[in-house]
């Protein structure tokens, strides 16, 4: 799905200069999801990687794992290609790639309407953060983080980009935010112990595997505590709620957003036995 939160005539391939290895990893993959306009992904990838020899170079030693892959991007080329052929080869690709473009540009994903329109009090209404040890996992530029740390004790934002993590570092500083830390850390693999936050937050992460993202969230909740799903402000008029999430055992709550969507929220209160 493309949500428009880029001009991709405004990026070339040099983008992926900036892409954390596990990003790469994600892009350079036999079974990635990209079907833009029902192009093959492998050709446009080889085509478009034509003109960038250093961002070929690039990729192989951020994720060596990758090597093998991308290898035979030029064995896919059965003649030269035209530089009108491989722009439209890359802008295909940056249309599909806009929402690790914005993890690269964080002042870029700042200003998505998801982000620029959302109402800390949706956060609010889901759950009491007062004197609460908060996390917010995959904090992106620091939605969620942020307004926790007006209410909360102490707030910790992982997030797995290097480009976001500074940024959110950045605005700590700035703002002198005495009571936010930011860590690295994937939702499904978070570097800290069992039962040690009150309250478990995140926005558009969980989905890409409900059980093992869910297990996680769970394992690091205190017993009492809560999980929650506070998901940002955008146009799609959803008709209803998760249906992954709800048999998970989490509750939903809606409200229509400032863009015109309806917006489903959710919550879960971890029990351990």
């Amino acid at each position: 799905m493309a949500y428009n939160w880029i001009n991709p005539q405004d990026y070339t391939m040099d983008t992926l200069l900036l892409f954390d290895r596990w990003i790469i990893r994600y892009l350079m993959n036999e079974n990635n999801w990209y079907n833009h306009a029902g192009r093959d992904y492998k050709t446009d990838l080889a085509k478009a990687l034509s003109r960038y020899p250093h961002v070929i170079a690039f990729c192989q030693r951020k994720a060596p794992e990758c090597t093998n892959f991308i290898s035979q991007l030029p064995s896919l080329l059965q003649a030269h290609v035209s530089a009108e052929e491989a722009r439209l080869a890359e802008v295909s690709l940056l249309t599909a790639y806009e929402t690790f473009i914005v993890y690269a540009y964080p002042e870029v994903m700042d200003q998505v309407n998801y982000i620029r329109n959302w109402n800390p009090q949706s956060l609010y209404s889901l759950v009491d953060l007062t004197d609460k040890i908060v996390l917010d996992v995959g904090a992106g530029t620091g939605r969620l983080a942020f307004a926790a740390a007006d209410r909360a004790r102490r707030v910790y934002a992982s997030e797995p980009c290097d480009s976001l993590r500074e940024y959110m570092r950045d605005r700590i500083k700035s703002s002198r935010i005495q009571n936010m830390k930011v860590l690295d850390g994937m939702a499904t693999e978070l570097p800290y112990e069992d039962s040690t936050f009150d309250v478990v937050m995140s926005g558009h992460v969980v989905g890409d595997s409900y059980d093992q993202e869910i297990a996680e969230l769970t394992r690091i909740t205190k017993s009492g505590g809560w999980i929650v799903c506070c998901n940002g402000d955008d146009e799609f008029k959803r008709t209803a709620p998760n249906k992954e999430l709800l048999d998970r055992g989490f509750e939903s709550f809606s409200h229509e957003s400032m863009e015109g969507g309806i917006i489903y929220d959710y919550r879960k209160r971890v029990v351990k036995t």
